[in-house]
């Protein structure tokens, strides 16, 4: 079963370069990957970096068709990021908020967004301030919360 959404489908299509593993299949080649990976009844996903030597994002489970394509582009605004190409890597994370900006993760793509814009604007601290600034006062309690609370002590 997959997911049936046009969205979703359009997404999968323009960001991920999906490997669908039968777990039936005991082929030889699939054979380590099927034993870690046997969970008959709910997908798992697991995104790695384009050069695939790094794994960027990974959990068991639905969830709904928004956030699950604002996932897809906070791993390739991760990649984008440690790649070295942080304005690649915000608007990213600008695509994931547009996909999912009400969804759980908001608080991790405005942290990341503000940073990625940061390095990006060759540190110019409006953007990273607006962000974490944001982060701060609408997700207290979480754990980007804590960590963009440093914003405080940054340079005016």
């Amino acid at each position: 079963m997959t997911y049936p959404d046009p969205h979703f489908i359009a997404a999968v299509d323009s960001l991920v370069a999906p490997i669908r593993i039968n777990i039936a299949d005991r082929h030889e080649d699939f054979r380590d990957a099927t034993v870690m990976t046997k969970i008959p009844f709910s997908p798992r996903f697991r995104l790695f970096s384009c050069d695939r030597k790094r794994l960027l994002r990974e959990w068991t489970g639905w969830m709904p068709t928004a956030e699950l394509i604002a996932e897809f582009h906070i791993a390739r605004g991760i990649d984008r990021l440690e790649r070295k190409d942080p304005a690649a890597a915000a608007d990213q994370f600008d695509s994931a908020l547009a996909a999912a900006e009400d969804g759980p993760a908001t608080a991790e793509i405005l942290y990341r967004r503000g940073m990625a814009a940061f390095i990006a604007g060759k540190f110019d601290w409006q953007p990273l301030r607006r962000d974490w600034n944001r982060v701060v006062e609408e997700f207290p309690g979480t754990r980007w919360a804590h960590h963009a609370s440093v914003i405080e002590d940054a340079p005016q």
